[in-house]
């Protein structure tokens, strides 16, 4: 094999707990921001995941864009200072709940038939069910 070429043995799995572990310990956001101080601020709005379901590729596609751009800016020399989003209206999540309590058709009539209470619960349900898969993929993205 020639010095610089790619080994056709390849093993992502051996090498990416490395990886993570050499990320982990080199501190760089620390030393982005000290590097990066007294500069102008360029700020990202992240947005929320919406925990109606498990993360899927479309997720990683999305986040992929967006962690491309933040690289190529933070190389660019532009402190990027990254803002989590908001979910206002939590849609996805509720139109889950209400196909798992069985429920079709007019909103106000199936809050009429089972009640806020008991879709509010069915909405922190999904959430908690899925919390973990979302917080999981979230870290190693």
């Amino acid at each position: 094999m020639r010095p610089h070429s790619l080994s056709p043995n390849y093993d992502w799995k051996d090498v990416e707990p490395r990886v993570r572990a050499f990320a982990d310990s080199s501190n760089l956001r620390e030393r982005l921001r000290k590097k990066f101080s007294g500069r102008r601020e360029v700020g990202y709005v992240e947005g929320p995941p919406t925990l109606n379901g498990d993360p899927h590729i479309g997720h990683v596609r999305g986040r992929l864009m967006k962690d491309l751009w933040y690289r190529y800016s933070t190389l660019s020399g532009k402190k990027i200072v990254f803002r989590g989003g908001w979910d206002t209206q939590g849609l996805p999540v509720e139109l889950q709940a209400e196909k798992e309590l069985g429920l079709t058709g007019n909103k106000w009539e199936n809050l009429k038939k089972v009640g806020e209470e008991k879709l509010v619960e069915a909405c922190k349900r999904l959430i908690k069910k899925y919390e973990s898969s979302w917080v999981e993929a979230d870290k190693l993205l």
